[in-house]
């Protein structure tokens, strides 16, 4: 190629480069504090594992002194209750029970195990080491357990035929009362006891949130907004505000927070290779701290977000790809407890330690035109060993699929290494011509050893304003006359060429 015929789109794109890139979004620093210091301990403890091979952790429920764990056991598939020592970190079965699914564990303030029996209501009563039957519901099965303030435990129900209830059974008197839930197909799941007593739970197949707000209330419903592309509400939490925390668990990447009475919020998981993209955030829940604690089951991680500073931090509990962290949930001591279900492996997660990143990002909205990136500049303490990596993590809907290319990408620099000073990291987001119009959120992510600190960033993406794309071919064009005109091509000399007959 001539040099003379480069000239066209060699000035279309400097001088379009400005508008693709837009303006780097400045950092707003929002008063978080530097970064902790690294500490040498492992944020990571597993327990001894279990002698029994085909043992296969599945909930857990902590104590001061023991962990208690439900998993299945054994061909055909059985479930085995365990009960973990934290000081020597050993375990010894307590129950062995046949042709019985576990779905969840809870402890009573009197030491009992409750959980769930197929179709009853069972415990296991520590002191006299017997399994007791309580109340059961035939054609039905039992899912989630929860106990509220008065030691009463509420329960999910799913019957055969579709319909679903929420149970309150109260262990000191034997009654209950059974509250249906007016959605057909809600399969409901996770349920949870709010600070004010209030009952809230999941419908996975309605994508609602119920409520129970008094024992003689009727059951309201809060279904999330279309807008959110939730697939299915799994697990609830609600924390010291109100707020009501959920996680989406139905070939997605997301959890989020419902505010009442309308207000719906929806958070990618920080970015972690392969598996994201479907980590299947599941169990959930609050702290003493108030920081919202959740499993990661695909992604194999534990992840705590910090509402007060938007700070999720996510711990890899194996190097295996797929270790299957089905639970976890927050016991005393700053320890929060999980279980490895594939590995066989039940551990904790030491809260305690301070985690050498910390991340500022900007504040309001980022508006992105599609077909449009912006860069942003995010703010990173970073005193740990090693160096960090960034990437972006958009939520499910807008990552790319097999069917589709992503809708929201963006990379960031391969690595920053440890400084005692402040350090800015330049973060581009990009919106593909073919992206969805409206607000979302991304998640900007450091990642540094088995420890990932991401910030969320909510993103606008509008349509490309008319005047950049009419301005973009008209300046094409008139880039392309001059160069054509500096450099014409000759026209060939004709050959004068005879006929000749035969």
């Amino acid at each position: 190629m001539r040099l003379s015929y480069a000239i066209a789109p060699i000035l279309f794109v400097v001088f379009f480069s400005p508008l693709v890139s837009h303006t780097t979004i400045p950092i707003h620093l929002v008063g978080q504090p530097n970064a902790a210091p690294f500490s040498p301990q492992t944020y990571v403890t597993l327990m001894e594992k279990s002698t029994d091979s085909s043992f296969s952790p599945l909930v857990l429920y902590p104590t001061n002194t023991t962990v208690w764990v439900a998993g299945s056991s054994g061909t055909p598939q059985n479930s085995q209750i365990r009960e973990y020592f934290i000081d020597n970190r050993t375990s010894k079965p307590v129950a062995n029970l046949v042709n019985v699914t576990i779905n969840s564990l809870l402890v009573d303030p009197q030491g009992r195990v409750w959980f769930t029996d197929n179709s009853t209501l069972a415990y296991y009563d520590s002191q006299h080491l017997t399994v007791n039957k309580t109340i059961t519901f035939p054609n039905q099965s039992l899912w989630y357990l929860a106990l509220d303030h008065q030691g009463r435990i509420w329960m999910t129900v799913f019957g055969s035929t579709g319909k679903s209830s929420v149970v309150m059974f109260d262990p000191s008197n034997g009654l209950n009362r059974t509250y249906s839930v007016p959605t057909s197909n809600a399969f409901v799941q996770g349920i949870t006891v709010a600070p004010d007593n209030a009952i809230w739970f999941a419908e996975a197949g309605a994508k609602t949130l119920g409520r129970i707000a008094c024992d003689s209330c009727d059951i309201e419903q809060f279904p999330a907004p279309s807008s959110l592309g939730i697939a299915a509400l799994s697990q609830a939490a609600v924390d010291n505000s109100g707020n009501v925390w959920f996680t989406v668990h139905e070939g997605d990447n997301q959890f989020g927070v419902f505010s009442p009475p309308n207000t719906w919020k929806a958070f990618p998981i920080g970015y972690c290779l392969d598996a994201c993209v479907s980590g299947l955030p599941n169990a959930i829940f609050v702290d003493a701290h108030n920081k919202i604690w959740f499993s990661e089951h695909i992604a194999g991680r534990v992840g705590s977000y910090d509402p007060s500073s938007d700070l999720l931090t996510e711990y890899a509990v194996s190097p295996d790809p797929f270790p299957a962290v089905w639970w976890a949930m927050p016991g005393p001591n700053n320890l929060v407890w999980f279980v490895a279900n594939r590995l066989g492996e039940v551990g904790y997660v030491n809260a305690s330690l301070p985690v050498p990143v910390n991340l500022a990002g900007p504040s309001g909205d980022i508006v992105i035109q599609k077909g449009f990136y912006r860069n942003i500049l995010v703010t990173v303490n970073f005193q740990g060993p090693q160096t960090l990596s960034f990437a972006v993590s958009p939520l499910t809907q807008d990552q790319q699929s097999s069917t589709s290319p992503a809708q929201l990408y963006g990379s960031g620099p391969s690595s920053i290494g440890p400084s005692t000073s402040p350090q800015t990291a330049t973060i581009s987001v990009s919106a593909a011509w073919s992206a969805t119009s409206g607000a979302r959120y991304v998640a900007l992510t450091a990642t540094w050893n088995n420890v990932s600190v991401s910030i969320h960033v909510r993103i606008m993406v509008v349509e490309a304003s008319v005047p950049v794309v009419a301005l973009g071919f008209s300046f094409l064009i008139l880039l392309g006359c001059p160069a054509f005109y500096l450099r014409r091509p000759r026209k060939p000399k004709l050959q004068v060429s005879k006929r000749i007959r035969r």
